[in-house]
């Protein structure tokens, strides 16, 4: 089975990461979410995994740039 603790930990990893770089900026995201890509094409050679660990990190990108987008309403006194 592919869905083992190790691999839903490594996972929220890529989830960390996505919020971390996602909060530091728009280019900074962008830039972690190539490094996290190549890094899922060169170093996970089962196809199950791959595909679900490129989900993962689109997902997340995706996820916090529409999170991000939305502002905080502001509250007059």
């Amino acid at each position: 089975m592919i869905l083992s603790l190790a691999v839903l930990i490594y996972q929220a990893f890529f989830v960390g990461v996505m919020y971390v770089a996602r909060r530091m900026g728009k280019m900074v995201a962008n830039v972690v979410l190539v490094i996290c890509l190549l890094w899922t094409a060169t170093h996970i050679f089962l196809v199950p995994l791959a595909v679900l660990q490129t989900a993962v990190i689109l997902g997340s990108y995706f996820w916090f740039k529409r999170k991000t987008k939305q502002k905080a309403p502001v509250l007059d006194q």
